[in-house]
């Protein structure tokens, strides 16, 4: 697949079909996410892959409890003084999905970077956050150009903790993402997307 197929057939998918994927196809996109920029040349980078309903379960129950609890109906029908929004209609779609689009994936990822904490008092120092999210859309695209597609949930921050200490991770590694890796169902419906307009994005010299 060319470069620029991978990055239009890239999407986020919420629902997988009941299809093995090849582990080996998963070691490819790996490989393609070890092969992104890293700010040290330490390439240090670890993955934690889950493959069991019962890894699955046991790693992401703060995502199964957020979703539960989410009342999308309510959500998206609440008064409103302005007409909803794509991003809020979205929201309304995707948090109901915070586990079982993890769950119903063949292969979750886990990738982990080295670092103490995720901010810091200067740019350069969210380099290893910026490099692992490099990492992660090397792995997106790869998996675009295997005929795969992704999910993934940002984790907050105390299911952050929880799902590092329920998996053992060393304190001296931090989790970006967790991302579902599988085949897409093609009747998943389709959330209204922003289009941007480029030429509206683009500056040359300065903002004005």
């Amino acid at each position: 697949m060319e470069f620029y197929d991978a990055v239009e057939r890239r999407k986020t998918t919420r629902e997988f079909l009941k299809k093995d994927v090849d582990f080996a196809a998963v070691r490819r996109i790996l490989e393609a996410g070890n092969r992104a920029p890293t700010w040290d040349h330490n390439r240090n980078w670890r993955y934690i892959l889950l493959r069991t309903d019962e890894e699955k379960e046991c790693a992401f129950a703060e995502a199964k409890k957020i979703a539960d609890k989410f009342d999308a109906e309510r959500y998206l029908h609440m008064p409103r003084p302005y007409p909803i929004t794509s991003g809020q209609k979205m929201y309304g779609y995707a948090v109901p999905k915070q586990f079982t689009m993890l769950q119903g994936a063949p292969y979750v990822l886990i990738p982990l970077y080295k670092a103490k904490e995720a901010s810091g008092g200067s740019v350069s120092k969210l380099n290893p956050f910026a490099t692992i999210w490099c990492v992660i859309e090397n792995i997106l695209l790869a998996s675009a150009a295997e005929g795969l597609s992704c999910s993934m949930r940002i984790p907050l921050d105390a299911e952050h903790d929880a799902v590092k200490a329920r998996l053992k991770i060393p304190s001296s590694y931090r989790i970006p993402a967790f991302i579902g890796i599988g085949y897409a169902d093609p009747e998943e419906a389709k959330p209204e997307q922003i289009v941007p307009d480029l030429d509206k994005q683009i500056r040359f010299g300065k903002w004005k």
